[in-house]
């Protein structure tokens, strides 16, 4: 089936994967059932999302290759189908939409959106249609202190949780670091993962030198580095971007600082992309990876690999997919296709996915949501910690860094 893009002026021919007569029954037994979301495949954050499109027609594939989601009410499986469109990653355009959703494709549920600043807005129209919505990236958690009844999200990973693995590793490693150096993009969620994981350190034992933060689009780096370079640093832990580290890394091997770890709180394949061989031995947080087994893993395994979705690249992709995850289990934990009984489901719920159990708080957040340590190793992303699910060894001290 070929995918077409919505914009506002033209939402005939904005359906992907649902006919243009498609339109749900809450509660039938004969009927599909429906999800509606908005991906932005175009505007600010399109860089973020390539081929969710794919990956969510994938997705309802392999759930409808099963048979479908089960429904005990009916006493058999129903298919599942989408309803998408673009938000153009602009928040109005998302509100107009998913009001569009609500009331002329009259879907079951919501799935999605992405990024507090769409789904801050479009929360009301959950509210308003009292439809259950299972976010994705919308990782801000003062929008789930509003009293929403109908918001539930999967962000990965929370800053609360962001580098707890990481800090029980370096915990069990040999030698053992006693100092730890951080550098910060002046950014609000990077502040928030430095302010967390600076306490976490010296709860651990460990010295915190330094704390400097950088403006975003800062390029010379030279006089921050050389202080860290004097304080020789056990640990450098940048908490970061990966566009905006960019010369920050760059610029830390030409001036051959060294540590037992160089840590990145986003590392990602567009960051290897930019600055290649430099981030060798380096490691950081990934919400998840193939070859990390869990629940449902060979299904997100096999839609990832058939919608050519690298979850190193893109990174926000599992966010997404477990929104989809969770969207399925509770309509077969309420045995029923009926708005609230699904909303009592997710109620405080917990849901599997690959990454562990996701489990949600009496607001929508989720408690549960960490990331797994991975290091790069030989230009590959392996994941290191936990120990009991790795796909590699961590090499500690990173002989890069020495």
């Amino acid at each position: 089936m070929n995918l077409k893009k919505c914009t506002l002026a033209v939402f005939a021919s904005s359906l992907l994967f649902v006919s243009a007569q498609a339109v749900s029954k809450v509660g039938s037994c004969n009927d599909p059932i429906v999800f509606g979301t908005t991906i932005s495949e175009s505007g600010a954050f399109s860089t973020l999302t390539d081929n969710w499109s794919k990956m969510t027609e994938e997705f309802a594939k392999e759930i409808n290759a099963s048979g479908g989601i089960e429904v005990k009410s009916c006493g058999k499986k129903l298919p599942l189908k989408f309803v998408i469109y673009d938000d153009q990653s602009i928040p109005s355009t998302a509100v107009s939409l998913y009001e569009r959703l609500a009331t002329v494709d009259k879907v079951d549920f919501f799935v999605g959106p992405d990024w507090s600043s769409i789904g801050n807005p479009v929360a009301a129209i959950a509210e308003k249609h009292k439809i259950p919505m299972v976010a994705g990236n919308v990782a801000t958690l003062s929008i789930y202190q509003h009293g929403y009844k109908y918001l539930f999200g999967t962000p990965y990973p929370e800053v609360p949780l962001w580098s707890e693995r990481y800090f029980d590793m370096i915990s069990k490693m040999t030698p053992k670091p006693k100092s730890i150096y951080f550098i910060t993009q002046d950014n609000p969620v990077m502040r928030a993962i430095t302010d967390t994981w600076s306490k976490k350190a010296e709860e651990q034992g460990l010295k915190v030198l330094s704390k400097v933060v950088f403006p975003s689009g800062l390029m010379d780096f030279t006089g921050m580095l050389a202080k860290v370079r004097a304080a020789k640093p056990d640990i450098l832990y940048i908490s970061s971007f990966d566009g905006a580290s960019v010369p920050l890394v760059q610029q830390i091997r030409q001036l051959g600082i060294h540590a037992m770890d160089v840590h990145h709180t986003m590392l990602t394949g567009s960051l290897y992309r930019q600055v290649g061989k430099d981030i060798e031995g380096m490691t950081g947080e990934l919400p998840w990876y193939p070859g990390v087994k869990g629940d449902y893993s060979d299904l997100v395994e096999s839609v990832l690999k058939r919608s050519k979705v690298d979850m190193f690249d893109d990174i926000f992709t599992f966010a997404r997919v477990a929104s989809y995850l969770v969207m399925v289990q509770a309509i077969e934990k309420a045995g029923v296709v009926d708005r609230e009984a699904v909303r009592q489901a997710l109620y405080k719920g917990t849901f599997k996915s690959p990454a562990g159990n996701i489990v949600f708080s009496d607001n929508g957040f989720p408690e549960t949501n960490g990331a797994f340590t991975l290091q790069m190793q030989h230009g590959k992303p392996v994941v290191v910690w936990p120990s009991s699910v790795a796909t590699g060894k961590v090499i500690w001290p990173s002989p890069t860094w020495q």
